[in-house]
């Protein structure tokens, strides 16, 4: 043991410098041993972007319209552009005895129309006449207001309502009387009474 001891002592700075050595190339050997990290690059791929198309449609125009006449429940309804008179008849619910074929159900709603739904036997004569409309003119009856005062005979037959008869009653009051001062004179001709006048008002002026 003493040798050894003695061997350790003698070779002692040279067992270091082998040591240190031996660390050294250890340390470079593992160094160089590791693979080195390669940086890992994000490949997202970009995207076009989609622009969304956002279509506003205008809502219907709100209308009010007033249905009189033989109905459960007359009065103002609200109603909108796209609507026909049958819409808004059947919320006021008819009665048993409401002439419906006397009235255009499939006429578009105009704001402040006013729907007059006559009683059986009401309507005797030119009962269909407000489904005629002018060939080719491209427009029904809710569409155009004739004036009575100017209007020919032809001419008021385009009132929804108005027949040949009616048209020459109209034009010979007219002649008697000089005129019309009023749309309610519409009334003091045979045949024009209070309920048919109100279904013929909104398409006459003066």
């Amino acid at each position: 043991m003493e040798k050894i001891h003695e061997l350790l002592m003698t070779h002692k700075m040279k067992l270091g410098i082998c040591l240190i050595i031996l660390i050294a190339v250890l340390f470079i050997y593992l160094s160089s041993a590791k693979k080195p990290v390669e940086p890992l690059e994000s490949l997202a791929e970009e995207k076009p972007a989609v622009e969304k198309v956002v279509t506003t449609e205008e809502p219907d125009k709100e209308l009010i319209v007033d249905i009189k006449g033989a109905v459960k429940h007359p009065g103002v309804y609200p109603s909108r552009e796209n609507q026909r008179v049958n819409d808004v008849i059947v919320l006021a619910q008819p009665r048993e005895n409401a002439d419906l074929e006397a009235v255009n159900l499939s006429m578009l709603l105009t704001d402040q129309m006013v729907i007059y739904v006559p009683f059986k036997g009401e309507v005797k004569e030119e009962k269909f006449a407000m489904y005629h409309t002018e060939a080719g003119s491209g427009q029904g009856p809710e569409s155009k207001v004739i004036n009575i005062n100017k209007a020919t005979e032809t001419e008021l037959q385009e009132i929804p309502g108005i027949g040949p008869k009616k048209a020459a009653d109209i034009l010979l009051y007219r002649e008697q009387h000089g005129g019309f001062k009023s749309k309610e004179e519409m009334k003091e001709i045979k045949g024009i009474g209070d309920k048919t006048y109100m279904t013929l008002e909104p398409f006459i002026e003066l």
